[in-house]
């Protein structure tokens, strides 16, 4: 992945030492239909207390500042374990964890000192952010944009209690979300943020895991995104890119990465996939370390971090009349390379029932049409887009459309090819000269195409 992103910022700045000054609006263009699918929608985004004290903060509040003038409703999460400990240092106060062997993660042991800290700590950083986003961004292309921000008691929190004999104290377990609340200001144009703290219906003070606050604000509003902006350097395998949540999370870590909290990484990983399950669209990990990693997340097609998926993500559909641009930007250059049967505007908007796609972020990145002949069903125009060809979604596709091959009683699946036959044969096709096609496939087959065959069997 690094590779990839150092190219792609080498090939921004070349485009921005153009002197047409074209590069913006070829970038505008190509983001415009991740502008138009995040328009409305809710994401939570949390992010560490060492992001206050990095060089990038200022930059932070730009891009969350765009995303909201850009119409997405915005909820963020901060951690504070970072200046906790300091301010309680700065007492001469020890700080003090304990591991549990129910949750096997460490846990602040938040006694009447702590506490004390802690309502130091959150009024400074409190304080930060209202006034970053209030600045408004001198010398930046959001000059003169200021948000609102909203805090609260939003969080309906009860004690952690007593763990292994140990007594955590003013440390708590979220309950519940105020999501009416939340939901209104969000309605009304603010940005709400949420401190880790969380009160009782008795009034008590409790201390929680940021992490854990992000994950039950994004189930319980129904959140379309959960995103992690986590300082996590090598410490995920680079090589994924997207996971299922029927995958192992632990398969995420890299073993001979470093990072300086993993047990933040892995909470963040672990609530990702919690929240997914529990109806999150996504969620993502994004390295706050690199450079625009949220906005390259957010508005281009490979994005930047890691993608959690809820598994309805990618969803193949039946294609719209709508789509019939899409799918011609997406199969001509396989046509022109010869891949591809030549097919017109008229033959796409004819055929376009018959034709499936899979979307991503408001664009089609892959493509296929199911022709039912009765016994025999065949599969044309496969397409996938470049930058997915080895995401496993033709072969995605594929499986689909013998599904539902079989769910129309056919008995044979087909396909002509000249050129990927080795591709279908790997996915349990046969040739079969001798194959019993429809005749007007037969005699239409005028590229002499190879036929390629699979037995649809339960």
């Amino acid at each position: 992945m690094t590779d990839r992103i150092d190219a792609s910022d080498k090939h921004r700045d070349e485009l921005k030492s153009q002197q047409n000054g074209e590069w913006p609006i070829d970038w505008l263009r190509q983001t415009s239909p991740y502008i138009n699918t995040h328009r409305g929608k809710t994401f939570v985004i949390w992010f560490g207390g060492d992001i206050f004290n990095a060089s990038g903060f200022e930059t932070l509040v730009h891009d969350l500042t765009l995303l909201s003038h850009l119409g997405v409703k915005l909820v963020l999460v901060h951690g504070m374990r970072l200046q906790v400990d300091k301010e309680l240092q700065k007492r001469h106060i020890s700080p003090v964890f304990n591991t549990t062997n129910s949750e096997k993660q460490q846990l602040r042991v938040t006694d009447a000192d702590a506490l004390t800290a802690i309502r130091s700590v959150i009024s400074e950083l409190r304080c930060q952010l209202e006034s970053a986003f209030s600045v408004g961004l001198p010398n930046s292309p959001m000059s003169g944009a200021q948000i609102s921000i909203a805090s609260g008691n939003f969080i309906v929190a009860k004690p952690y209690g007593i763990r292994d004999g140990v007594d955590f104290q003013h440390t708590g377990e979220v309950r519940r979300i105020r999501k009416q609340s939340i939901q209104a200001l969000l309605d009304a144009g603010m940005v709400v943020l949420l401190s880790p703290v969380g009160y009782s219906r008795t009034g008590d003070m409790f201390n929680l895991l940021s992490e854990d606050v992000a994950m039950h604000t994004a189930i319980g509003l129904g959140a379309d995104k959960l995103m992690y902006l986590h300082q996590h350097g090598s410490a995920i395998d680079n090589s994924i890119r997207e996971i299922s949540v029927s995958d192992n999370p632990a398969s995420l870590i890299n073993p001979t990465g470093s990072d300086t909290n993993l047990q933040s990484l892995q909470t963040a990983i672990e609530s990702s996939f919690k929240a997914c399950r529990m109806g999150v669209g996504r969620s993502h990990i994004v390295d706050a370390t690199q450079r625009d990693a949220l906005l390259r997340e957010l508005f281009t097609r490979d994005g930047s971090g890691l993608l959690i998926d809820s598994g309805d993500y990618d969803n193949i559909r039946v294609a719209d009349p709508i789509n019939v641009n899409d799918i011609i930007e997406l199969i001509t250059p396989l046509i022109e390379d010869g891949t591809l049967l030549p097919r017109t505007k008229q033959d796409l908007e004819r055929e376009i029932r018959n034709f499936y796609i899979i979307e991503r972020e408001g664009s089609v990145i892959c493509c296929a049409s199911l022709d039912n002949y009765g016994d025999s069903a065949e599969l044309a125009c496969l397409a996938v887009h470049p930058d997915f060809r080895a995401s496993g979604k033709a072969s995605d596709m594929l499986q689909h459309l013998v599904k539902l091959a079989k769910r129309q009683q056919c008995k044979t699946l087909f396909v002509l090819s000249t050129r990927s036959g080795d591709w279908f044969i790997e996915q349990g096709f046969q040739e079969d000269p001798q194959a019993s096609i429809p005749t007007a496939r037969r005699t239409a087959n005028r590229r002499r195409s190879k036929i390629y065959t699979l037995a649809l069997t339960d």
